[in-house]
């Protein structure tokens, strides 16, 4: 196949179905022993065989590459019927011989590009046998790749296609029991990945009646086995997809993080599925988390939340299946098993239904739990424990908060290790953010998290400084009560990283309604004109993106008295052009609604924005008169420049310049601008 980034000769373009307006590079006309002008009339089939066939790899490499672009050129007949096929053949004569790892890996990604946009889900069958082929390659890579795709696929081999008598179940239980039963372990692994999708597609499309529950049993046969396989590679696949057949064996459809972190209710678990969780399933979950290997066990103790949730959250069955896990995951001698339980400590909470006073004592154990992974002594711990805070402060409320959670925050706060730090002032931002947590009243955000905020924008590394400052908006109701916050931000305006004093510019507007208009002249404005005139444009552009904020706080005439004059001053004395288009961008976003504020700019602040945006259609710069004619369009859609001026400033101008200017850009924009008014 022709090379995409080939440089093009004076050959025409490809003709047919792989017309691309390419022409083939010498290097594949070389590799193919063929002569380029013959490629052009090469049907796409006889391409890909020509290129796969061939003793270059990097042919080889680029027509697999190219499949979905052949199968899209082939159509979906041609591609069943022959496409497919012949790879099942290649794949099935190259278990001989050694082929190219990176080609299986491409094959096997590419299949899944197949389906369903060119390959109906009803007819995908046929790519079973190949992906089966695939799942039992030595090269790890492959084998992942080839259970994603297979994953991908089952489930759009909907009943009711062209299908023989008992199709495509019947592919599906002999595949699955081949890679089970499999000799080598390789096979083995990837079954375990693909077992809950098929137990998943029997939930959703079998029959009910025995014989489709004899299958499903089947396959909890089946990953039971592979749990207790010999080889700790197998029992490891088990461990990390034992949360996926958890849920499916559950009847689930949402995984346990998706429904706790959204906080949806626990779906109903039937009674049925509930006893066979219970009774097969958790046994499984129990010996894979005391593995003797650790590898094992940390895959392990991360799905207590999927059990927690097949079990339908029932505080009596959790606290003597899901909790026993979890104590000794939190114990656990190896580091690594409490930093895998670390990082998804709020779903096994959650998960784990103990909710309201009734269950006080054992909440009070989960947090307890929860305080010593914070306190771990190694960092990884600590930072992936950190990171769950807020979601636990959530589940817990204030005074499990307080009681357990808020007194470690002072010496995390101080951690030698930068990134506990970092994570910690992420989190506490999130506790702020309503969206993730509503627990924490603004008494116990000033009483505790203050101190920290304090500490860390005084921090050495600007990337624990950014977590803060990027979301300080949220408690900006507070900053009124954060005086040394405050002066803090203020320093902060000089400081050498340009993300810092970006973040920094973007806080302004918001200290200026925290602390008033008064502050803001005698405090805020000289670091907002100077963070205005930064020499990095993000920095200048969180100014921009501030005004309409600023104009909501403080209103047009302050505009006009304050930042009018200061702004024309510095478009009057620019040097450079790149001043002149900040200031024409500023006055342009004071015409854009600042959230749920209604937009109100006053007449004579109008006037005065459409004069220095007509002043910027006549400058002799090309991108400051595309700016000026991008923001008379803004002002034009906002709906708030007076009829008057439209008709005899506004209109006249940009048709003036839409005949004369001869930048194409500048007069699609005035073009733009125009057509905003109709």
């Amino acid at each position: 196949m022709a090379d995409e980034g080939s440089s093009a000769t004076s050959h025409a373009p490809i003709a047919g179905p792989l017309a691309s307006g390419t022409t083939p590079s010498l290097t594949l006309a070389r590799s193919l022993n063929c002569d380029s002008n013959a490629l052009l009339s090469m049907p796409p089939f006889d391409l890909f065989v020509a290129q796969i066939s061939s003793d270059s790899t990097e042919a080889r490499v680029d027509a697999m590459k190219k499949l979905s672009i052949v199968g899209d050129a082939m159509g979906t007949k041609d591609t069943i019927e022959k496409l497919i096929p012949y790879l099942n053949d290649t794949l099935a004569k190259s278990e001989d011989s050694d082929e190219d790892d990176e080609i299986l890996l491409l094959l096997a990604g590419q299949l899944a590009e197949l389906v369903p946009g060119l390959v109906p889900g009803y007819e995908a069958m046929p790519l079973i046998p190949t992906l089966e082929r695939l799942c039992c390659i030595d090269e790890t890579v492959v084998r992942d790749k080839a259970v994603k795709t297979l994953n991908k696929i089952v489930p759009l081999l909907l009943p009711g296609g062209r299908y023989e008598d008992g199709m495509p179940f019947g592919l599906l239980r002999s595949t699955a029991q081949r890679l089970a039963n499999a000799d080598w372990f390789t096979a083995k692994v990837s079954a375990a990945g693909v077992l809950p999708t098929m137990y998943a597609f029997w939930n959703a499309h079998a029959s009910r009646g025995a014989a489709a529950d004899e299958v499903r049993r089947e396959f909890r046969i089946l990953f039971k086995d592979l749990s207790e396989d010999d080889t700790p590679m197998v029992r490891r696949s088990a461990a990390k997809n034992l949360g996926r057949f958890v849920e499916a064996v559950a009847g689930l459809t949402k995984s346990a993080d998706d429904m706790i972190k959204s906080g949806a209710a626990q779906p109903a678990v039937a009674d049925d599925n509930k006893r066979l969780v219970t009774f097969e399933i958790v046994p499984i979950f129990q010996a894979l988390s005391a593995d003797e290997q650790d590898s094992v066990r940390l895959l392990a103790v991360s799905c207590a939340g999927s059990v927690g949730c097949g079990l339908a959250r029932e505080p009596s069955v959790t606290a003597d299946v899901v909790l026993p896990v979890v104590r000794g995951g939190c114990a656990d001698l190896s580091w690594r098993v409490r930093h895998n339980l670390s990082k998804i400590f709020a779903t096994v909470t959650g998960s784990l239904g103990f909710v309201g006073p009734k269950h006080i004592a054992r909440q009070t154990e989960v947090f307890k739990l929860f305080s010593g992974l914070l306190q771990d002594s190694e960092a990884e711990v600590r930072a992936a424990a950190v990171e769950n805070i807020a979601r636990m402060a959530q589940l817990g409320g204030a005074d499990l908060f307080q009681a357990h959670i808020a007194p470690l925050l002072p010496a995390l706060s101080d951690d030698l290790v930068m990134e506990v730090r970092s994570k910690l002032a992420q989190t506490l931002m999130d506790c702020c953010d309503p969206s993730i947590c509503t627990a924490l009243t603004d008494e116990i955000i000033l009483q505790d998290f203050r101190p920290l905020l304090e500490n860390f924008l005084n921090d050495e590394f600007a990337e624990v400084q950014l977590h803060i400052l990027s979301k300080l908006s949220r408690v900006s109701h507070l900053l009124g009560q954060m005086d040394v916050v405050v002066n803090s931000i203020l320093q902060m305006a000089r400081a050498q990283n340009w993300r810092v004093r970006d973040a920094v510019g973007r806080l302004l507007p918001f200290l200026a309604e925290a602390r008033g208009v008064s502050f803001f002249e005698d405090h805020l404005l000289e670091p907002w004109l100077k963070i205005m005139s930064d020499q990095v444009a993000d920095v200048r552009a969180a100014c921009i993106a501030g005004m309409p904020k600023l104009l909501s706080v403080c209103g047009s005439e302050w505009i006009m008295q304050e930042i009018l004059p200061n702004y024309t001053r510095m478009y009057d004395e620019s040097h450079s052009y790149l001043t002149r288009i900040t200031v024409l961008r500023s006055f342009a976003a004071l015409s854009v609604q600042d959230g749920e504020n209604a937009l109100k700019i006053s007449d004579a602040l109008m006037e005065q924005i459409v004069s220095l945006m007509l002043r910027g259609l006549t400058d002799s710069v090309p991108n400051v008169r595309l700016i000026a004619a991008r923001g008379l369009g803004l002002v034009t859609i906002s709906g708030q420049c007076d009829g008057g001026i439209m008709k005899s400033k506004i209109v006249p101008a940009l048709n003036e310049l839409v005949h004369q200017e001869q930048d194409i850009d500048c007069r699609y924009q005035c073009q733009l601008a125009l057509e905003a008014k109709v």
